[in-house]
This record gives C-alpha cells, structure tokens and sequence, in this order.
C-alpha cells in the first residue's frame, strides 16, 4: 500500500523580506536626531524635560522607525536615509553618568557629547596630528564637556549655547601662528558648559615635541 505523502513543512515558509525587517539605526543617525531635538528646544517647540526625555529615547533607538518616532511631531524630522561618510572620526559620549578618557587618538579629529553627564578627555599626550590642526565637534546637553589641551596651542571656539556656557581658560601664547598647533572646537551648549583648559601639572607633551620641531625648522 502506497503512502501519501507528507507535506514539506518548510516548502512554503519563505524567507522574510528585507523591507519586512526593521532597519538599524547608526550612532550618526543618532546624533543627527540629537541634534535637531536641541535645535527645536531653541525654537521653543520644546521644554528642557522633553528635550532630556527625546534625547535619552534617541540614544536607547534600535531601529531607524524607533528613531524617527522621537521627533516625529516636529518639523522636518526624520533619520536620514543612510549613515554620514565614515572619516575615521573618534566619539566619544557620556551619558546619564560622568567619563574621563586620556590621550585618544586626534589624526582624524574627535566628537564630543554629554547628555546628564560630564565628559572629560585629556589631549596632553595623545600625538599630535600630523597637519597641526584638530578639530573638535562638543554637545554639552544637561552635561559639561572638559577638554584639557597641553600648553602651546591656539585655540578657536565657534560655539553656540541655549543657557548654557562656553569657556576658553588656557594661557595665551606668544608663537608665531604659523607654527602653533590649532585646535578648532565647534558644537553647541544646551543646559550645559563646554570648558576649555590647561590640565593641573606642567607636563611636557607630544604637542610640545612637534612645536620645539617646527621651530627648529623655522
């Protein structure tokens, strides 16, 4: 007697669909939403509380749909459609918490956020980058930012602040422009400081060594 066949439980069970699937977010993606819930904060479109409450629900998003829920009640808000070119950038975030981080890389500038946290990082013996120039990118939001730069070094802030507060306390200098090493910082202060300036101890850095080389070339 013949046997009826079983049905081939799996035949029929394809597989699911890549639109079906939630798409993840990025840490750029992230800041990008981050960074437009302050704008609107500045706008007036929302109090500090919901700025801290979006802000905290935009680092903890998954998917791109959860991301784009943060805002979606604003203007013009939604996650980009693809991540930010990749430049090697370091970030560095500290969040709902205090972090301090000591000589990171600087060759392809850095990133800097605090969200109810204060991050510090300590630049005075990270090398220095190899065209003298280092560009910071700091988000001080309900939190403070401390950069800590070696002596030598001319520093350029273009910041903007929403009550808060932007501060360069390291020592004028008296190089030549053209061999100092400079340090752009822009970004913006939400509830919070950016503070910029010299660590406690004279230590002699790398920074140092490539300003005494410059010189001795001049």
């Amino acid at each position: 007697m013949t046997q009826p066949q079983r049905p081939d439980l799996h035949k029929d069970l394809a597989p699911p669909s890549a639109s079906a699937r939630s798409v993840l977010a990025s840490d750029a993606e992230r800041e990008d939403m981050v960074e437009r819930l302050r704008e609107a904060t500045a706008e007036g479109r929302l109090t500090l509380e919901e700025l801290a409450e979006r802000s905290e629900a935009a680092y903890l998003a998954r998917t791109r749909e959860e991301l784009s829920s943060v805002g979606e009640d604003l203007p013009h808000v939604t996650a980009p459609e693809s991540a930010r070119t990749a430049t090697g950038q370091r970030s560095f975030r500290a969040a709902f918490g205090d972090i301090t981080h000591h000589n990171p890389s600087l060759e392809h500038g850095i990133e800097a956020t605090a969200v109810f946290g204060d991050l510090t990082l300590d630049l005075c013996a990270s090398p220095a980058p190899s065209t003298g120039e280092l560009t910071i990118q700091a988000r001080a939001i309900v939190g403070d930012v401390h950069l800590l730069l070696p002596e030598g070094v001319r520093v350029e802030m273009n910041c903007s602040t929403v009550l808060g507060d932007v501060r360069n306390l390291i020592r004028e200098h008296s190089g030549p422009e053209a061999i100092t090493p400079r340090v752009r910082i822009t970004g913006s202060a939400v509830f919070g400081d950016i503070i910029v300036a010299h660590p406690s101890s004279d230590r002699r850095t790398y920074w140092q060594r490539w300003l005494d080389e410059r010189r001795g070339r001049a």
